[in-house]
């Protein structure tokens, strides 16, 4: 144990956690404003009339507009103040918790990159990476210093470790590996890519993805760690996350991992570039007062515990994750699975026998139905919605059915649900869920 943390405190340079700070700041600094621009935040927030709640978490739901904008103003502010360290240690937290928050109004826009935002921010929040080119540290905040204990670069480390490393244990799998799928639905779509789209058409190329993909997230963050091969790594990271990125549009998620990248590069780098718009930045070299305690040994092992554990708990349900989607987010299970579904509501009075038809878009925007219609979690809480909302219109104790076909990987559609349960009368929680149905046949 005191080996341990006689490394955990060996000292590293402060300017590789200011240049994380910096550009973990302008990231989501980039990606609100641009959300705003595009007017997202009306469309996925303001509009829709029903947002689907985290289970335990529905209190977290969508706030009136002026204060889902005022969260987003915080957010902006939040993150400006972190790029050039003024208040850092509130304004951090501000950031966390603003962005966070927004994350969970709707679990119909859950990507694993906003959930990697999220874990960065708060793991940010706790380290000291204003001690050098920041305001707090120019103004005498804070003492200014260039060197920082190792286990604040650690614990970032060992982050970015978790998400590619469990994005390759994901991938190995018989539909992955085997069947190529479902890359060999997806690249066909892009054959006019350049200089080498018409490979794309080819099965061959879907299984070069697939085992490249998966060794790649496996292996990438040793060699970023080793000296002789990073840079090598580097430019492999920058080339397949371009590549993804422009294939699959997949947001900010290709950005967000070729920052991370740059984290394993030597320190002098870091400094080089922050020195760039810091220029009168003056460090004062002595040593760093943030000692970890017992206390907080413990607490960063929890954190790593949970981490490690919690992708893994798809294995407490029967039936396969991919269909019945039980443990399946917050596993770093990235473009596994290609699904699509139809669910067609119904509502019968119970009293009167009364049967009617339910048009899911008179509450949910497209991209709400889309998700919704092969997520159980999702068609479970619509059903609660639509129980409350069809009471208020006078059906007396309605009976909510619903008809869901789910395709997936390019197989056959299949039911999803059982359609003569009444799902109002069910109610969510942690255990497995029997109404849903086996997916017919041999899993895949």
């Amino acid at each position: 144990m005191n080996s341990l943390i006689q490394l955990l405190h060996q000292p590293a340079s402060a300017y590789t956690l200011a240049y994380f700070r910096m550009g973990l700041g302008m990231l989501i600094l980039i990606s609100t404003l641009r959300f705003l621009i595009l007017g997202w935040v009306d469309l996925q927030y303001v509009e829709p009339l029903f947002h689907f709640p985290y289970f335990g978490l529905e209190f977290l739901s969508a706030p009136s507009t002026p204060m889902i904008y005022a969260t987003f103003g915080i957010l902006i502010i939040s993150s400006i103040c972190v790029i050039i360290g003024y208040r850092f240690r509130i304004m951090s937290i501000f950031m966390f918790l603003s962005f966070t928050y927004i994350e969970l109004w709707d679990i119909a826009f859950y990507l694993n990159h906003y959930y990697a935002v999220s874990l960065f921010a708060l793991i940010l929040s706790i380290l000291p990476a204003h001690v050098v080119a920041s305001l707090d540290a120019e103004s005498g905040r804070v003492n200014n210093t260039n060197t920082v204990p190792f286990w604040t670069h650690f614990i970032v480390f060992f982050q970015i470790g978790i998400i590619y490393v469990y994005a390759g244990i994901a991938k190995i799998n018989i539909d992955w590996l085997y069947f190529a799928l479902p890359l060999k639905i997806w690249l066909p779509a892009h054959t006019s890519f350049p200089i080498i789209g018409p490979l794309f058409a080819l099965d061959f190329t879907a299984y070069v993805f697939a085992w490249f993909g998966m060794l790649y997230d496996l292996f990438i963050i040793a060699f970023l760690i080793y000296p002789k091969t990073r840079y090598y790594a580097f430019a492999t990271v920058v080339i397949f996350h371009s590549m993804t990125g422009f294939l699959f549009q997949i947001g900010v998620f290709p950005i967000v991992m070729i920052f991370m990248a740059t984290l394993f590069f030597e320190a002098r780098m870091h400094e080089y570039i922050i020195h760039l718009f810091f220029v009168n930045s003056r460090q004062q070299v002595q040593v760093s007062k943030h000692q970890l305690s017992i206390y907080g040994l413990c607490a960063i092992c929890i954190f790593m515990i949970v981490q490690l554990i919690v992708p893994f708990r798809y294995l407490l349900y029967p039936g396969h994750y991919q269909w019945t989607e039980q443990g399946y987010r917050f596993g770093w299970r990235v473009m596994l699975t290609e699904k699509s579904g139809i669910a067609q509501f119904s509502i019968t009075d119970k009293h009167t026998g009364k049967k009617g038809y339910v048009n899911n878009a008179e509450w949910l925007t497209p991209h709400q139905e889309k998700q919704m219609a092969f997520q159980p979690d999702m068609i479970l809480a619509f059903a609660h919605f639509l129980h409350d909302e069809y009471k208020k219109r006078g059906v007396q104790d309605p009976i909510v059915n619903v008809d869901c076909w789910v395709t997936m990987n390019g197989r056959p559609s299949a039911r999803l649900i059982d359609p003569t349960v009444d799902l109002s009368v069910l109610h969510d929680d942690f255990c497995a869920k029997s109404w849903i149905s086996a997916y017919p046949g041999a899993m895949q």
